[in-house]
């Protein structure tokens, strides 16, 4: 029995140049159709990346994904289900300015934005726009 999924190399690069940054590097999967497969890393590990480049929500800097021996085209999609959950925040605002938005509509001190982002372990994340964080980041967010 062969593959039902397969990556070879499966490269996710961000930026350019001196800014450039590998999410995912030189992955290689080999799923059997039936097995149950899990990813696990820590935050920015590249997990989620991976399968968004499987699910054709981003596509890979390099490397090559198959389904069933052959090479993933768009149409492959409409036999797999997937759910990647994103976090509902505002991306182009820092995990401070984040909370201090949710703090103003809940009507919450503001005092407490610091105290979250050090339960969070957030506080040090500085002027990093939450679009930039990992998934587990946001999440924690």
């Amino acid at each position: 029995m062969g593959y039902m999924l397969e990556t070879r190399g499966l490269t996710k690069r961000f930026g350019r140049g001196d800014q450039a940054q590998d999410a995912v590097a030189d992955v290689s999967l080999h799923i059997r159709e039936g097995e149950v497969y899990g990813l696990l890393g820590p935050n920015g590990a590249g997990k989620s990346t991976t399968l968004k480049m499987i699910c054709g929500m981003l596509r890979p800097t390099a490397g090559e994904i198959l389904f069933a021996g052959h090479a993933w085209r768009r149409e492959d999609l409409y036999a797999i289900g997937s759910l990647i959950e994103e976090a509902p925040l505002y991306p182009n605002l820092t995990a401070r300015e984040n909370l201090r938005v949710r703090t103003t509509l809940l009507g919450l001190p503001e005092s407490r934005v610091d105290e979250v982002l050090a339960a969070v372990d957030l506080a040090d994340t500085g002027k990093k726009r939450a679009g930039r964080f990992s998934m587990g980041m946001r999440q924690r967010l």
